[in-house]
């Protein structure tokens, strides 16, 4: 009886991904790969330090609005300076989903939030911009948040920055919600949301 000769299988889906999942073949997968091998190469490099120089390319260039979601997931577990800088450009982007996408990444990130603040974030020449960087302030876990709101309500010359910046402070409440409201009233004493926020924090 003769030898039967075996024809040879085409990898499956899966085990194509399996046969690529170290770093440097996601990193691949990354650039070459079709939306969904992105995406879940994106997600398949979470906690790969290594990776962020590789992901930080795909946030520039990802257009696919799954596979970008994917990226800023993992590269918000990666919390420096770095990638701050990198969500930091998109909140001046012209794609109002890439500017809300980096908002709500920023606000899982302290780390970087706080090396955006201290590269003038919250003075960049588009009141749009800083109204956006306020945003994020909204919802970072951060002691010195209080402290970056200060300068923006003495000294925003945009009444919508001040105002975004009030309603941050009265998310936290206490004492600089009330002083906030009230120099930012007294800044802009026509402005009737302004009035109400100071009428507001100052009642017992």
């Amino acid at each position: 009886m003769g030898l039967v000769r075996r024809t040879a299988q085409v990898p499956t889906g899966e085990e194509r991904r399996e046969a690529v999942r170290d770093s440097s073949g996601l990193q691949q997968q990354l650039r070459d790969g079709d939306a969904e091998q992105r995406r879940r190469a994106a997600l398949d490099l979470w906690g790969d330090a290594d990776a962020v120089p590789a992901l930080l390319d795909a946030l520039a260039s990802e257009h696919d609005g799954a596979a970008r979601d994917a990226v800023l997931t993992t590269l918000a577990g990666h919390d420096t300076p770095a990638v701050g800088a990198a969500l930091g450009r998109d909140l001046s982007s012209e794609d109002a989903a890439r500017r809300n996408a980096a908002v709500k990444a920023l606000q899982a990130m302290p780390l970087a939030v706080a090396s955006l603040v201290e590269g003038g974030v919250l003075q960049d020449a588009d009141a749009d911009v800083r109204v956006l960087a306020v945003m994020v302030l909204s919802a970072v876990s951060h002691p010195d948040v209080p402290q970056w709101l200060r300068p923006v309500v003495d000294s925003d010359a945009d009444a919508n920055v001040v105002a975004a910046a009030v309603d941050v402070a009265v998310t936290i409440g206490g004492d600089i919600a009330e002083e906030l409201a009230a120099t930012a009233a007294g800044r802009f004493p026509d402005n009737p949301y302004l009035r109400f926020l100071a009428a507001r924090t100052g009642q017992p």
